[in-house]
């Protein structure tokens, strides 16, 4: 009896031990798989990248994730921008960022207050904790009741394509109108009569301007479309705007001013041009553009060309253009941090102003992100104090020589004024304008220090950058092109686009 109870035992051991032994080499197994752990060590390492912010943001007890999701329920789609700027590359609990968007003509901050929260210069599109996303009923199972539509009005009948729910895509929706369904709310500015820059009341942009499909699976391919769902989920195409029926039978067509995309011809580094600009539309066939923006006779189809969005490319909304860089792109531009080095080695140099025989320093990278704290009196006369002496230091220059000193009051001439004035140094006249650096990096072609000025509004950059914006025109109004700063939008000169600073 004892032996067979030792048997016994034996046995069951051996059962129940096997099965484990097993189990355990095969997952040493899986884990040995170099893709496996090579996914390991990403999630490692970016969970070590992931900022403080974003862990403060979703622990906070004023804020804990449970209500972030209330809040957003779409995921992380209004992060802050100066956690968004912090967030290189998020882990896939975290969603990975598919690029950004950024506001032509806005160095670092908006023009103007915004109006509402969905209002900003820079949206970071962020891979939803849902699908978002939408593709034609054809395309999905066809039982489920259709989510949105599109109606196109021609000949007096109505055309209505069904669209419902994409489970691999995200969708992202710009325009002018406030609503729930818009993600980020853009609006053209312009000057008032006393020079301020304000919203016009009259903008050019659609209220549900156009919408953006993102894949939520590498390599996160996105794509443009002109028109956007409303509040109804609907895209109403009214019998004002021009439509066709293509060869597959669809019916397609524009919006009322047209959704114009601008691809570069390359990588979006130095030395790469810009590409031509064509219209989009609302089932993401690309086309040439129209004569006027608002015309009822549509382009030629281009069948080469594409709406898929690459690093770089620009997005007019009439009104309104916009730059998409992906992640990697963003990866591979300067940082603030580069950015703030580039004016430190600046000042460094110690540049004498040649009339007033001072140094000159550019005035330390403002972060619009951060609110301004309350000092006490003694430290605000001493900001004053300090915000005196760095503007009496700022650096100007004569851009017809490319001269740079401090601002002063001697002239060649009494008759001379800013936009004329004869350089100290040379004796050669040309407009007299305040430096500013360049801070949106998005604009930025590589990571050269900043050594050209464009003309005549003065933001610094590299050459790369001022080359390519210099060969590029971009629309101006309605029915007008010209080449223009990325910094400010001002229309650059037409003699010269920039110049080469020269330092004492």
């Amino acid at each position: 009896s004892i032996v067979v109870c030792a048997c016994v035992y034996v046995g069951r051991a051996i059962l129940l031990e096997v099965p484990r032994i097993l189990l355990f080499r095969s997952l040493m197994a899986v884990t040995a798989d170099p893709s496996v752990m090579l996914h390991n060590q990403t999630m490692q390492y970016d969970e070590e990248r992931r900022t403080s912010d974003v862990v403060s943001l979703m622990r906070s007890p004023t804020r804990p994730a449970e209500r972030l999701r209330q809040d957003d329920p779409s995921g992380l789609r209004l992060v802050k921008p100066e956690v968004q700027e912090k967030m290189k590359r998020l882990s896939l609990k975290e969603s990975p960022i598919y690029g950004e968007l950024i506001v032509v003509g806005t160095n670092g901050e908006l023009p103007c207050p915004s109006i509402c929260n969905k209002m900003r210069h820079r949206f970071t599109l962020v891979r939803q904790e849902r699908p978002t996303g939408v593709c034609p009923q054809d395309e999905i199972v066809s039982n489920r009741t259709p989510s949105h539509n599109i109606v196109i009005t021609a000949n007096k009948r109505n055309v209505v394509m069904s669209y419902g729910p994409d489970a691999d895509t995200d969708m992202f929706q710009v325009g002018r109108s406030p609503d729930d369904a818009i993600d980020l709310v853009v609006m053209d500015t312009g000057k008032d009569s006393n020079g301020q820059v304000m919203y016009k009341a009259n903008s050019t942009v659609s209220r549900y301007a156009c919408r953006i499909i993102c894949e939520r699976k590498p390599p996160y391919t996105a794509r443009v479309y002109a028109g956007a769902f409303d509040m109804s989920n609907r895209i109403a195409a009214s019998s004002s705007v021009p439509s066709w029926c293509l060869p597959s039978g669809e019916n397609d067509c524009l919006t009322t001013n047209g959704v114009a995309l601008l691809r570069p011809n390359g990588c979006f580094s130095p030395g790469v041009i810009a590409g031509r600009w064509l219209e989009v539309s609302v089932l993401g066939n690309v086309y040439v553009l129209r004569g006027k923006r608002s015309s009822r006779n549509p382009g030629a189809p281009v069948p080469e060309e594409t709406n898929i969005l690459t690093d770089g490319c620009l997005i007019d909304l009439c009104g309104v253009t916009l730059i998409w860089r992906t992640a990697i792109g963003l990866e591979q531009a300067p940082t603030k941090e580069l950015i703030r080095n580039h004016r430190d080695n600046l000042n460094a140099t110690e540049a004498q102003c040649p009339v007033n025989f001072f140094t000159l320093a550019y005035p330390p990278i403002r972060n619009s992100s951060i609110a301004s704290v309350e000092q006490p009196s003694s430290s605000k006369r001493t900001s004053v104090a300090s915000m005196g002496a760095e503007k009496e230091r700022q650096p100007w220059a004569y851009l017809g020589c490319g001269h740079v000193c401090g601002y002063h009051h001697w002239k060649g001439s009494k008759s001379e004024d800013d936009q004329n004035r004869t350089c100290p140094t040379c004796r050669q006249t040309g407009p007299y304008v305040k430096l500013e650096l360049g801070q949106q990096r998005a604009y930025c072609l590589g990571s050269d220090p900043p050594t050209h000025a464009f003309i005549p509004c003065g933001h610094v950059s590299s050459y790369a950058t001022v080359r390519y914006w210099a060969l590029m025109k971009m629309p101006f109004s309605i029915n007008d092109w010209a080449v223009q700063c990325p910094f400010c939008l001002t229309p650059l000169s037409a003699t010269q686009c920039y110049i080469k600073l020269i330092y004492s």
